[in-house]
């Protein structure tokens, strides 16, 4: 039976006795009868009370707690050992934080951390992908009194981080990678430096402007010619008229005629006359002309007349070659 229906029935039977009572003449009847009385407003007293209690209980117990904003951690400070990698966050009166109000879970490759209800609001920093795996059992996190340290064991012992997240530590290893890369035409130091000069020789005519290949061409023509003829071509700026080669590639040396010494860049690869290295050893099968030079028209794609590389592959006949050509 409800509590309201009990005290309702406790009047009830209050009300009934005091209207006995007034009828009743015997001194022993009445004092029987009012000591009910006086039990039943006992009993009514204290339901009344309980009553009283839940109507007051009843509006905390729907009072609902407010939700608390929760703040994300940003900035902490680094360190690892051969067995940790300790983390050390600096919170506003970290002082007033108690040990109960800290939590952080710890999984495999990641963890969680949460200051609750400090200052009104909730702290939190949160790891999803670790640069490596922890141990999980063995990481702990303490609150001190003037920051909160959180230690995350490493599952191998002397492995170096140096950072905290994975995409951390992948963009320091791809930033690295590209560092240890070598540049287009780069070569090692007991490498074949052919490699490196024909590369060159072919970004020179690949990106060169339509003068810059008419003067390639015409100075390769020029030394076929004298080849024909059995004579060494005259590389080094003579007759034939070699253009200013060290002012074209920045002043790399100087060979007479301002041709670049080719054998000093190239590390010793050869010796023909005039500071040029021997082409026809450096390139390793390009064919062999007169004077250590390659067959440059095997180089370009395919021979015409005398030696000569096909032109007209490239957009230009050797008549055009010598009808525009700048006078050198």
């Amino acid at each position: 039976m409800a509590t309201t229906d009990i005290l309702s029935e406790l009047k009830g039977d209050v009300e009934e006795l005091e209207t006995i009572l007034k009828n009743v003449s015997r001194s022993n009847v009445r004092t029987i009868i009012a000591t009910e009385i006086s039990s039943l407003k006992s009993k009514i007293d204290t339901c009344e009370a309980k009553l009283k209690e839940k109507s007051q209980a009843k509006p905390s117990a729907e009072k609902q707690t407010p939700t608390l904003y929760t703040t994300k951690i940003s900035t902490y400070g680094f360190d690892e050992s051969t067995k940790f990698v300790k983390l050390y966050i600096n919170i506003k009166n970290c002082d007033q934080l108690k040990s109960e109000q800290a939590t952080c879970d710890f999984e495999e490759s990641s963890f969680k951390f949460v200051a609750h209800n400090h200052l009104g609001k909730n702290h939190q920093l949160q790891i999803q992908k670790l640069a490596y795996k922890i141990q999980p059992t063995l990481s702990s996190c303490k609150v001190k009194s003037d920051n909160v340290i959180i230690s995350l064991r490493k599952e191998k012992d002397g492995q170096t981080w140096g950072h905290l997240t994975e995409a951390e530590r992948k963009t320091k290893e791809t930033k690295d990678s590209k560092m240890d890369e070598k540049p287009a035409g780069m070569q090692d130091a007991g490498a074949d430096p052919s490699g490196g000069i024909m590369n060159m020789m072919k970004k020179m005519y690949d990106e060169g402007d339509d003068d810059m290949k008419r003067m390639i061409k015409k100075t390769w023509y020029e030394s076929q010619q004298k080849q024909a003829k059995g004579e060494t071509p005259d590389m080094p700026g003579g007759g034939g008229g070699m253009p200013d080669m060290s002012s074209m590639m920045g002043g790399a040396g100087g060979g007479a005629g301002g041709m670049p010494d080719f054998s000093k860049m190239m590390g010793g690869a050869g010796g023909g006359a005039g500071g040029m290295p021997d082409f026809s050893k450096m390139m390793g099968g390009a064919g062999g002309g007169a004077g250590g030079m390659p067959d440059f028209a095997k180089m370009m794609g395919g021979a015409g007349a005398g030696g000569l590389p096909d032109m007209s592959a490239h957009g230009t006949s050797v008549s055009e070659v010598n009808s525009e050509s700048p006078s050198v």
